[in-house]
C-alpha cells in the first residue's frame, strides 16, 4: 500500500500519524519454523543485503506472520537515515548505528489474511505480535488526530516527514489517499543519466546527471549533482556508471552546463537525492546525493507533486 503525497500536515480524529522512515520499504516475511524473508516493492530480495536481520523471527510472539515496514539505520536518538543506511550497504563507515526493522502494518497473523480489517484494528494486532524488547524489530507508534503536533516535532528534529492514514482503511496493494505523506525535507528518487569529469583534487567523477520520466515516458534533465558523496561512495558509483556508458546523451533535453567532460550512460541506476526547491524550469536547486534506490526501478521516477487534501 502505498501513499499519496500531499501540500500540508492536518488534524483529524479519523487519522492517526506516524513518523516517516528514511529506509527501504520491505514486505518481511516470518515463516513457522521463524525463517525469515525481505522483499523489495519490486520484488528484490533484500535479506542477502541486510544479512544482520535474518534472526528477526525471534522478534515476534507467533509466526508464521507477513508484516510490511521499513528496513532503517537508526542513530541514538531514535533517527533514520537513508544515506547512514547507503554506508552501511557499501560498508563504507563503521557506524555505532542500529539497523533495524520498523514493523507498521500486517498482512498476514493469527493464522488469517489481515487486510480487510481497519488499519485501526490492524495496528492494535501488530503491536501484540512484535515482542516487548525486541533486537531488531521495533513497532511504528502513532499519534492519534494531532498530525500538526507530529510534523513540527519531526520538521524540529530534522526528519523526513510524516504519513497520515485513516484508521478505517483497509489495507490495498496500491496508491491511495488513504495514506498520505507529508515531506518536511524534499527529496526525490532520480534517475542517473550521466556524470562529468573530476575538477581539481577530486577523484573519481565530478558531478551526477540526473533526470525524471514524465507520463509518455520522457526522460528529462533535473539538475546536477555535485555533493554528498564520500571518496568510497565515488569510487562504487564510478565502478558502477562505466559498464553502462553510450554514446548519447538519455536526455530529452541536453543540459547546458558541463556538456564538453560529460559523459552518458543507460538509465537503469537510481539515486535517492535532497534538495531545497523546484525552480522555474524544472530543475532541483541545492540537490544533493544520499544513497542509491536498488529497490526502484528508473521508470517509477516521476516528479513528485504534492496534491491538496480533499
Amino acid at each position: 500500500m502505498l501513499a499519496t503525497l500531499i501540500d500540508a500536515p492536518f488534524d483529524s480524529d479519523e487519522w492517526l500519524f506516524e513518523i516517516k522512515w528514511d529506509g527501504f520499504r520491505a514486505l518481511a516475511g516470518i515463516g513457522a519454523k521463524r525463517d525469515v524473508t525481505l522483499t523489495s516493492r519490486n520484488g528484490l530480495d533484500l535479506l542477502g543485503r541486510f544479512p544482520e536481520l535474518a534472526d528477526m523471527g525471534k522478534d515476534f510472539t507467533e509466526a508464521p506472520v507477513l508484516v510490511d515496514g521499513e528496513i532503517v539505520s537508526l542513530d541514538a536518538s531514535g533517527r533514520s537515515s537513508f544515506q547512514r543506511l547507503q554506508n552501511h550497504l557499501n560498508r563504507t563507515e563503521n557506524a555505532s548505528a542500529h539497523l533495524a526493522f520498523i514493523a507498521f502494518d500486517v498482512i498476514y497473523a493469527n493464522g488469517e489474511d489481515q487486510r480487510q480489517k481497519p488499519l485501526q484494528e490492524r495496528k492494535e494486532i501488530l503491536a501484540s505480535i512484535v515482542k516487548k524488547g525486541a533486537k531488531r524489530v521495533l513497532y511504528s507508534s502513532h499519534v492519534l488526530g494531532r498530525g500538526k503536533d507530529l510534523f513540527a516535532a519531526a520538521s524540529a528534529k530534522g526528519l523526513e516527514g510524516i504519513i497520515a492514514k485513516k484508521r478505517s482503511s483497509t489495507y490495498l496493494e496500491k496508491r491511495t489517499r488513504d495514506w498520505v505523506k507529508i515531506k518536511a525535507q524534499k527529496a526525490q528518487e532520480c534517475v542517473i543519466g550521466g556524470y562529468t569529469d573530476p575538477q581539481g583534487a577530486r577523484t573519481g567523477f565530478g558531478s551526477l546527471h540526473i533526470g525524471l520520466y514524465d507520463a509518455s515516458g520522457q526522460l528529462n534533465y533535473a539538475g546536477n549533482v555535485g555533493t554528498g558523496f564520500s571518496r568510497e561512495t565515488a569510487s562504487m558509483l564510478l565502478d558502477k556508471m562505466k559498464p553502462l556508458a553510450i554514446a548519447r546523451c538519455p536526455f530529452a533535453q541536453r543540459p547546458q552546463k558541463h556538456v564538453r567532460d560529460s559523459h552518458w550512460i543507460s538509465p537503469q541506476l537510481v539515486a535517492q537525492v535532497r534538495f531545497s526547491e523546484w525552480t522555474e524550469d524544472g530543475r532541483m536547486r541545492h540537490p544533493a546525493f544520499l544513497g542509491l534506490r536498488t529497490d526502484k526501478k528508473p521508470r517509477e521516477c516521476i516528479r513528485e507533486i504534492p496534491e491538496t487534501r480533499r
